[in-house]
């Protein structure tokens, strides 16, 4: 853990300033002033931003959200700020952000998240300011998972001012900050390589705003070996289970029923079992239709061996054994067309 703390203070260091000469210790206290723009008065006003993502631990499909941890850096120029020219041209001082113009930015789609670390602003001589922080929590991300358990979803997080629209503020990418750790602690999601950043805009519809804001996405897959080994495999094996009614003759009702309830009652058991890895959603995904063609399958089966059973003991033998021997290919086929259907096609 310690290990751990002092990787985070060192990042974040490195991250929001260099160090200049001299740094002034005591919290410098200055107004809140109106947006001062860049050179043309008209033009908006830029705000360096640069998001590094230190860790994604978890993906929750079932919340539609993901935790990770997060370097945050914004960066950008006040007139106000400038020092006196008798001063001396090397000092760095430290603002409380409420103090001085700032972009009034929040994260619109946190869930839950706390600051592990939030400095003051560091502004120099030439009102340069550099603020920075660590966010850690819960971001919520929004996807459609029909293609579940081979979906994937975007791993978002966005940046909104509440005060500033376009024609006021605009938010550029600090690539020299910008990008990921090499490695997640997130163990059923492959997230990939490079974040696709983007400013743009956000209407706030209560207030019929056009808003300033920033994108940062990761596009995160779903690893989906757990459930084609520890799911989907072993609910193959339970229909095929179902299947052994077929070579039970048809006179020995009592234990063709019991085969094919105990396979009933076990698909049901293991459906209950896998329900909290499963996304509740109102529309079917490609696990939900496998799942409901397979427990099908398997009371179409009992169904049979109920039929199969009367017409026995009706002493229609000959078409009961007939119905078990069609059954045994055909049972097989329509689970195969399930299997394609609801998995690959």
């Amino acid at each position: 853990m310690l290990r751990i703390f002092l990787f985070r203070i060192s990042l974040l260091l490195l991250l929001l300033f260099q160090i200049s000469p001299v740094i002034t210790h005591a919290d410098e206290t200055k107004p809140t002033g109106i947006i001062q723009t860049d050179d043309d008065s008209h033009k908006p006003k830029k705000v360096d931003v640069g998001i590094y993502v230190i860790n994604i631990e978890e993906v929750n499909s079932a919340k539609q959200s993901y935790k990770a941890t997060l370097a945050l850096d914004m960066q950008w120029n006040d007139p106000t700020l400038i020092c006196d020219s008798s001063e001396d041209q090397g000092k760095v001082l430290k603002y409380n952000l409420e103090s001085i113009w700032n972009p009034s930015m929040i994260v619109k789609n946190e869930e839950q998240i706390v600051k592990q670390f939030q400095y003051k602003a560091w502004v120099d001589c030439q009102g340069n300011v550099d603020y920075g922080e660590i966010l850690y929590g819960d971001f919520v991300t929004i996807a459609n998972i029909k293609e579940f358990p081979f979906d994937e979803r975007p791993l978002k997080i966005e940046l909104v001012s509440t005060e500033y629209g376009t024609s006021e503020l605009q938010f550029v990418n600090d690539k020299a900050i910008t990008g990921r750790a090499k490695n997640f602690s997130v163990t059923d999601w492959h997230v990939g390589e490079a974040p696709v950043v983007k400013s743009g805009t956000y209407h706030f519809k209560p207030g019929n705003r056009n808003l300033a804001s920033f994108v940062y996405e990761l596009t995160a897959k779903r690893n989906y070996d757990y459930f084609v080994w520890k799911i989907i495999i072993p609910l193959i094996l339970i229909v095929i289970m179902s299947w052994a009614v077929f070579w039970i003759p048809p006179s020995q009702l009592g234990p063709q029923i019991g085969l094919a309830m105990t396979s009933m009652l076990t698909l049901i058991a293991y459906r209950f079992a896998i329900g909290h890895v499963v996304p509740n959603v109102s529309y079917l995904t490609r696990f939900d239709k496998f799942v409901f063609g397979s427990t099908l399958l398997v009371f179409l089966a009992f169904i049979e061996a109920i039929i199969s059973g009367s017409l026995s003991f009706s002493n229609n033998d000959k078409m009961a054994k007939s119905i078990d021997w069609y059954s045994r290919f055909i049972f097989p086929i329509i689970f195969i067309a399930i299997l394609i259907y609801s998995l690959f096609i």
